[in-house]
């Protein structure tokens, strides 16, 4: 077996492998578009394992910007884990990740980070390498009553990329206070855009007076009714979620991903009921092994509610 980058592979093998073992592509037009726009990428874009003159593993490393209780720091995080079905319980993958976190731990990184999901037999693989759920996921359900929302000037639109600076200022006056993933860097957005042209889709801009007052996500198609609430004053967070719940599906309004005590209890007062832990879960690592998993869960601010994760810090 070899660990190698992409640039030392076929494109149309690394495709094949994502679509084979992931379902999804990832096409050279978007790794290019990727590299272009998202300075947080490892040089190397991606690691591959490959047996046999076969890419049989992907692990995609890169950094990224996290408020922890003592501060801003860069942490290691991974991405587009998959393995071909036929190599699945051989130790590609975690051949692969432990290459990856010595390139965390040569760039002076003390935690390693990544997003999945516990039905996954990938979740086993992390825990055995002593990752640890950082947080609990909930999603949030209310039974809709079949009457108009109230009056409000509020008013939805699509977003479009000249309203991506907003979306940023709206995000970062939210989450002042909260920490784990609230530090968008401005590229953030436009990289995952250059990965999926549609994702931009999903955000709705909160216009009060004509005004942006927050933002919202939402993919009725994936039954997501809404996620990712960003509207700091109180007032237009109740008046937004009652006239996007003239709209759910079926009289039953949903929020995914509700992190921190602030959501849920925002949430609360409006009728919601949390539900969960969701499978969708965030862990982590201490690359060198000397910080013990309760002192870092306290670092992300887990202990305290303060720890915050949405939809657009998935990786």
């Amino acid at each position: 077996m070899r660990i190698v980058t992409y640039d030392e592979v076929d494109p149309r093998a690394v495709r094949q492998l994502c679509v084979t073992a992931a379902g999804w592509d990832l096409s050279e037009d978007q790794v290019r578009k990727i590299r272009r726009v998202d300075p947080r990428c490892f040089d190397g874009f991606a690691l591959y394992a490959v047996e046999d003159g076969k890419v049989v593993t992907q692990v995609i490393p890169f950094h990224m910007r996290v408020r922890l209780r003592s501060g801003e720091e860069t942490v290691g995080a991974i991405a587009g884990v998959c393995s071909h079905p036929t190599r699945w319980g051989q130790g590609f993958a975690r051949a692969t990740m432990q290459r990856a976190h010595e390139w965390f731990l040569s760039e002076g990184l003390r935690f390693a980070a990544l997003t999945t999901s516990r039905n996954i037999r990938g979740y086993r693989i992390y825990e055995k390498m002593g990752y640890v759920d950082l947080a609990p996921f909930y999603r949030a359900y209310r039974s809709v009553p079949r009457k108009r929302p109230h009056p409000s000037d509020l008013r939805f639109r699509r977003a479009s990329r000249d309203d991506i600076p907003t979306i940023e200022r709206l995000f970062r006056e939210y989450t002042r206070g909260l920490l784990g993933w609230t530090v968008r860097e401005p590229s953030h957005i436009p990289s995952l855009i250059a990965g999926n042209p549609k994702l931009l889709q999903r955000y709705r801009i909160v216009l009060r007076d004509g005004k942006p007052v927050g933002y919202f996500r939402t993919h009725l198609q994936e039954e997501v009714h809404l996620e990712e609430l960003i509207l700091p004053k109180v007032r237009d967070f109740r008046e937004a979620v009652a006239l996007a719940e003239a709209g759910a599906p079926h009289g039953l309004a949903s929020v995914n991903w509700v992190t921190a005590r602030k959501d849920q209890e925002r949430l609360w007062r409006l009728g919601y009921e949390l539900d969960g832990p969701i499978p969708d879960a965030t862990m982590a690592l201490s690359l060198r092994g000397d910080v013990a998993p309760r002192s870092f869960l306290e670092e992300f601010g887990v202990p305290s509610g303060t720890f915050a994760q949405y939809p657009t810090e998935d990786f």
